[in-house]
Parts: structure tokens; sequence; C-alpha cells
């Protein structure tokens, strides 16, 4: 059981990271702004206070929570429910051809809706992509997980981009515009 200083801090940098404040924080982001529990876990465990962080004291801090400002299944994903920030990339980012094959996570529950309706960009300026499974997480619980042929999308007039920032050197995702049921595969 974490002290009350104790939770009031984790609360204030979840939110933080949630909200997507930081540039410097490389999570995944779905459109709805979910984000993978186990990767945001292991980025708060690199911060001071923060090294000891578990599965456990996330439950706490958002079941102790009288604001409701987290949503939390207790499966895979977490997600800040007020004042989520699409990924801050206008301007920071350069038009490229994809891999061949992309990823996109998103909630078991939204499966069905993406693969009739496609990936789009509905609260973030552009679908984030991932080009490397891990980055996103694995399924497991409420993640699901679409195989993206970005190649052939991109032949068919998709536009495909990175960011051009110095954090961004081993940057594993990608954004893009509208991408249709057709260029998706569930894996």
């Amino acid at each position: 059981m974490l002290a009350s200083h104790e939770q009031v801090r984790l609360r204030k940098r979840l939110l933080s990271i949630l909200r997507q404040n930081s540039e410097y924080v490389q999570l995944y982001y779905d459109t709805y702004g979910y984000t993978p529990v186990e990767p945001l876990l292991a980025y708060l465990r690199t911060l001071k206070g923060c090294e000891t962080t578990t599965r456990s004291d996330l439950r706490e801090v958002v079941e102790s929570d009288q604001g409701h400002y987290f949503e939390w299944d207790q499966g895979a994903l977490i997600r800040a429910t007020h004042g989520f920030l699409p990924v801050k990339t206008k301007g920071r980012l350069a038009e490229v051809a994809p891999p061949d094959t992309l990823y996109y996570g998103t909630h078991r529950k939204l499966l069905r809706q993406v693969m009739a309706g496609g990936l789009l960009p509905i609260a973030s300026e552009y679908v984030q992509l991932s080009h490397r499974v891990e980055a996103i997480g694995l399924p497991h619980d409420t993640l699901s997980l679409v195989a993206v042929r970005a190649e052939e999308a991109y032949r068919s007039g998709v536009r495909f981009y990175q960011t051009c920032t110095p954090y961004s050197r081993d940057d594993p995702y990608y954004f893009s515009d509208a991408i249709s049921p057709a260029y998706l595969e569930p894996m």
C-alpha cells in the first residue's frame, strides 16, 4: 500500500505521461489515447522515486482516484480520460516510405470497428503505428494487434511519416493518414 504522498506523486506522473505532455516519453498511443500498461510501467521505473512501481500501485492509484481521470480495465491498456492530447507531431514529421508491415494496437472491444472502418485519426492528427510489435505490447486480455500492409497502402497513395527530432534516432513509430480496412489483418 502506498503512502498518501507516494500516491499523489504517482497520480501526477501518470497524468502527465498519459496526457502526453512530454515529447521525451516514447510510448505507443492508439487513436483513443490507450497505451499498454507494461511499457508504461517500464518507463515509470526509470523515473526518480518510481523505481519500484508495480501493477498493484497503478491499481491503487486508479481505484482511489475520485476524479476518474483514468480508465483501466485491469488488462493491458490504460488511458487518461480527461485532457488526452494527441501526439504533438505538427512540423516534426518527414514523409517516408514505410516498411512492408507496420502494426497497430487497440482495445479488443474496438477491433471489429477498426476492421470495418479502417484506421482513422479520430482523436489525433495521424494514426500511430510501429514497425516493432513489442513497442506496442503483446496481445493480452484487452489488447488486440492489427498488421498493416503499409508498403501496399503507400503504393496506393496513403502517406506515412516519421518524427525528425533529436530524440527519434531509434524511434519505432510511424504516423499515417487514414488507412482503409483493405490493408488490415487482425493478428
